[in-house]
């Protein structure tokens, strides 16, 4: 029963639960997108067994699929209980909530609006840029 059970439970639990649903949806998205290729590519489309008591058709496809997703869940729930890993995550976690200053929210909209017109002027200038170097490439080459 101690791999159901979470390292240091209570601890850490959004930085770790983050990399488990992370993994938990590379793997699903894994999973969907082989699902669809062999789907698209008209492989494994036949009916491997039918499950008896629900009725339903199990096809290589959807086997394969699950195959490549169960390796990511259960990476997600090693790797929550991984103790060296765990620890990064918790001790990581604590520091965020402990030692950093977050901006309030006047100063992330003074920041945000310096952005933007950072992001303006840089576009301004590559705009420039461009069609001055197209207007040189007119004339050199006519």
């Amino acid at each position: 029963m101690s791999f159901f059970r979470a390292y240091r439970e209570g601890d850490g639990k959004w930085a770790r639960g983050a990399l488990a649903s992370i993994l938990f949806l590379v793997g699903l998205v894994a999973a969907v997108n082989t699902f669809e290729w062999f789907e698209g590519n008209d492989w494994g489309t036949d009916v491997l067994f039918v499950i008896p008591l629900l009725n339903w058709p199990v096809q290589f496809q959807a086997l394969f699929s699950v195959l490549i997703f169960v390796p990511f869940v259960l990476t997600g729930m090693w790797y929550y209980n991984q103790q060296r890993v765990s620890d990064f995550l918790i001790d990581t976690e604590k520091e965020l909530i402990e030692k950093v200053t977050w901006p309030n929210r006047s100063q992330t909209t003074k920041n945000s609006i310096i952005v933007v017109i950072t992001c303006i002027v840089i576009m301004g200038w590559i705009t420039m840029a461009n069609l001055f170097f197209e207007w040189a490439t007119g004339l050199v080459y006519g």
